[in-house]
């Protein structure tokens, strides 16, 4: 057996003793019952499922997104999975406009009478490519930068009097391209890493002054969105899919949801499945 092999196998081993150490089915859905929830990115992937997970467990839940189509049936489905008196709205906002980012917190307040939790889960999809310091380059570094980045500052700094007043929870879900470094994803990667580096920041700050607001910054391999998936694709990376065993989102949604409620600090969700 080769050195690299033999890494390989412990670094699976270690992995899947981690990963079920995490999905371990033992908390109570009861503790999310009538807890107010605000989901960004949820007309699709990882924020669609953790609305109707939030929503089965007794949440009352705002999505918001982009497309006004989409949540409007994400919306449908949470009426039918959750409790005939729980509250289910969709707001359309679009997060490379950041002063929608306060109407977004103003308007889930107004609906919801307060946030217990703000689920940070938006991107923009960013195609896979060379950074070769053009013009486009730099444009789309802007919106990206704005959309995957800044936006997430401006959305808790408008909630966090109404977390503190509440105790309650941000949930930040990252990725691991925020802890190490890729090639073809320059930005997006940089986005992530600016992510750890805020939240790491501000918990060490909420901890200083006595703020109960706790962070949980998800940080995540990859999961089988349609958008993950069709990225790969077009980039003609889905060769990889025979190594890396993608997450199913219900799967990660549910495991995001269960480290926050417990307050982890950190989580790792990541399903490698090695071919030899």
């Amino acid at each position: 057996m080769s050195y690299f092999t033999m890494w390989k196998k412990i670094l699976a081993a270690v992995l899947g003793i981690l990963v079920g150490y995490w999905l371990i089915d033992d908390f109570d859905p009861d503790l999310l019952k009538g807890k107010r929830v605000v989901i960004t990115g949820a007309s699709a992937g990882i924020g669609e499922q953790m609305a109707y997970h939030y929503a089965k467990m007794g949440a009352n839940v705002i999505v918001t997104a982009r497309r006004e189509q989409k949540l409007q049936e994400v919306v449908a489905k949470c009426k039918e999975l959750g409790r005939p008196d729980g509250i289910y709205h969709y707001i359309s906002a679009d997060m490379s406009n950041l002063t929608s980012t306060e109407l977004v917190i103003r308007e889930a307040h107004a609906k919801l009478g307060g946030i217990d939790y703000l689920v940070l889960n938006h991107i923009i999809v960013i195609p896979l490519g060379m950074w070769r310091g053009t013009v486009d380059n730099l444009t789309r570094m802007d919106k990206i930068v704005d959309v995957n980045y800044k936006s997430y500052v401006h959305l808790t700094s408008h909630a966090l009097p109404l977390l503190e007043e509440s105790q309650g929870s941000i949930v930040v879900v990252s990725s691991l391209a925020g802890k190490v470094a890729q090639p073809f994803s320059g930005v997006y990667s940089s986005t992530k890493f600016a992510l750890d580096g805020f939240f790491g920041s501000i918990r060490q700050e909420f901890a200083l002054r006595n703020c109960d607001v706790s962070i949980t910054l998800c940080v995540i391999g990859l999961v089988g969105t349609e958008s993950a998936i069709s990225e790969l694709r077009n980039f003609g990376q889905h060769f990889l899919l025979k190594y890396i065993k993608a997450a199913e989102p219900p799967d990660a949604a549910y495991a995001i949801i269960r480290a926050e409620l417990y307050e982890r600090e950190r989580y790792i969700f990541l399903i490698w499945k090695q071919e030899y």
